[in-house]
Protein backbone atom coordinates (compact mmCIF):
# COMPACT_ATOMS: atom_id res chain seq x y z
CA UNK A 1 0.00 0.00 0.00
CA UNK A 2 1.28 3.37 -0.60
CA UNK A 3 0.32 6.16 1.45
CA UNK A 4 0.96 9.81 0.63
CA UNK A 5 1.53 12.14 3.43
CA UNK A 6 3.84 15.65 3.18
CA UNK A 7 4.79 15.06 -0.23
CA UNK A 8 6.35 11.73 0.85
CA UNK A 9 5.48 8.58 -0.99
CA UNK A 10 5.59 5.88 2.02
CA UNK A 11 5.27 2.17 0.92
CA UNK A 12 4.19 -0.32 3.25
CA UNK A 13 4.30 -4.20 2.49
CA UNK A 14 2.02 -5.75 5.69
CA UNK A 15 2.51 -6.92 8.09
CA UNK A 16 3.22 -4.03 10.73
CA UNK A 17 5.58 -4.62 13.70
CA UNK A 18 7.28 -2.04 16.18
CA UNK A 19 5.77 1.00 15.84
CA UNK A 20 6.87 3.89 17.49
CA UNK A 21 6.10 7.95 17.57
CA UNK A 22 8.47 10.41 19.46
CA UNK A 23 6.55 13.43 19.05
CA UNK A 24 5.84 14.29 15.48
CA UNK A 25 7.61 11.25 13.91
CA UNK A 26 6.52 7.58 13.63
CA UNK A 27 8.89 4.83 12.84
CA UNK A 28 8.08 0.93 12.19
CA UNK A 29 8.77 -2.21 10.52
CA UNK A 30 6.76 -3.46 7.96
CA UNK A 31 7.76 -6.70 5.59
CA UNK A 32 10.92 -5.34 4.28
CA UNK A 33 12.75 -2.96 6.36
CA UNK A 34 12.46 -0.18 8.95
CA UNK A 35 10.98 3.09 7.88
CA UNK A 36 11.02 6.65 9.50
CA UNK A 37 8.99 8.87 8.85
CA UNK A 38 8.69 12.23 9.62
CA UNK A 39 5.45 14.64 10.18
CA UNK A 40 4.58 18.13 10.94
CA UNK A 41 2.11 17.80 14.09
CA UNK A 42 0.82 15.53 16.44
CA UNK A 43 -2.49 15.06 15.00
CA UNK A 44 -1.27 13.54 11.46
CA UNK A 45 1.07 11.51 13.55
CA UNK A 46 -2.22 9.53 15.22
CA UNK A 47 -3.92 9.70 12.37
CA UNK A 48 -0.05 7.62 10.56
CA UNK A 49 -0.61 5.36 13.12
CA UNK A 50 -4.28 4.44 13.41
CA UNK A 51 -3.82 3.99 9.01
CA UNK A 52 -1.05 1.66 9.74
CA UNK A 53 -2.82 -0.29 12.09
CA UNK A 54 -5.63 -1.01 9.92
CA UNK A 55 -3.66 -2.52 7.12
Amino acid sequence: MIQTTNGLRINVKPPISNISVNKFNVAFEDRHNKKYVPLQSAMEARKFVAWLQTI
